[in-house]
């Protein structure tokens, strides 16, 4: 793996526990099927992943593979607008999926671990014959996790469109990972009548301070074509927060030479479903980026 984490940050990462990473199994009929249906046809398919499973949408077309990354607690339905009309305007493939616990994907018994989701969607990418040039598009927590696949695989990542993304600056300036964790345990029922995505959401967010100490040591090059959108309009409920929000957005552009903010002025935070034609825009200037730098 390159530019791989310390062995200390993976032993947080994962909880204290060696746990191993995920191989997808060979599912070379997927993408069979895919290139028979013809350009800008769609698939799902379920791959196995170290006992368990995770569901796939993939949109046959050229590469680089143009790779959606949902927010915290969504699934690939988050796309469902985008991902099609996205594959028709670039001609590219386009894969979306559920992660671990959400949508029709299994919820692991595991620990949950950033590092691993990113190793997992890798190996599952590259099985699908679609992992060697991606451009990544992550929303919110995808952000976070956009970052660390850049910084795990940076010879095949080519450019990253990041919309509204949590941020580690933003999480410094309000105190901490722990100002954004509400799990009120004292009202939740009892775990196992819990909807599977509950539990997922509960999983995922209490590894969040992890998470955040994993991403800080990430870095991806400067070089690196990043193209950021913004909300326009505010849904956090205090002036400060907002603005932290904001400044953190605008820290991550101003931090390499191939970025620029956008600012979606018609919308809150869930801008994939709000504001899809300012994604679709986006992704393309990215992608002509892309194709200017090879």
């Amino acid at each position: 793996m390159t530019r791989a984490l310390s062995r200390s940050v993976r032993q947080g990462v994962l909880m204290g526990q060696l746990l191993t990473v995920a191989v997808c199994t060979t599912v070379n009929h997927a993408t069979a099927q895919v290139a028979r249906e013809g350009p800008s046809s769609s698939i799902d398919t379920v791959l196995h992943a170290d006992g368990y499973r995770l569901h796939f949408r993939i949109t046959s077309g050229d590469s680089p593979t143009i790779v959606l990354e949902s927010g915290g607690g969504e699934d690939a339905s988050q796309w469902s607008a985008v991902q099609p009309e996205l594959a028709r305007l670039t001609g590219l493939a386009v894969v979306s999926y559920d992660r671990a616990g959400f949508g029709e994907s299994d919820l692991p018994s595991h620990a949950y671990s950033a590092l691993q989701e990113v190793e997992v969607l890798r190996a599952c990418l590259q099985q699908l014959g679609l992992g060697e040039t991606v451009v990544l598009v992550g929303h919110s927590y995808g952000g976070l996790l956009n970052l660390l696949y850049a910084h795990e695989y940076p010879e095949s990542v080519k450019g990253l469109v990041l919309i509204d993304p949590n941020t580690v600056a933003f999480v410094d300036a309000i105190g901490g990972p722990y100002q954004l964790m509400e799990l009120p345990a004292d009202t939740l029922p009892p775990a196992p009548e819990l909807p599977k995505a509950h539990k997922a959401g509960i999983r995922q967010s209490g590894a969040f301070p992890v998470t955040v100490e994993t991403v800080r040591r990430a870095t991806i090059p400067r070089e690196l074509p990043m193209i950021l959108i913004t909300a326009g309009k505010s849904f956090w409920s205090r002036e400060e927060t907002t603005a932290a929000w904001r400044a953190a957005h605008e820290l991550l552009v101003a931090d390499g030479p191939n970025r620029k903010l956008l600012v979606a002025e018609e919308s809150g935070h869930d801008i994939p479903r709000e504001g899809s034609d300012v994604v679709l825009a986006a992704i393309q200037d990215l992608i002509r980026l892309v194709g200017e730098r090879r």
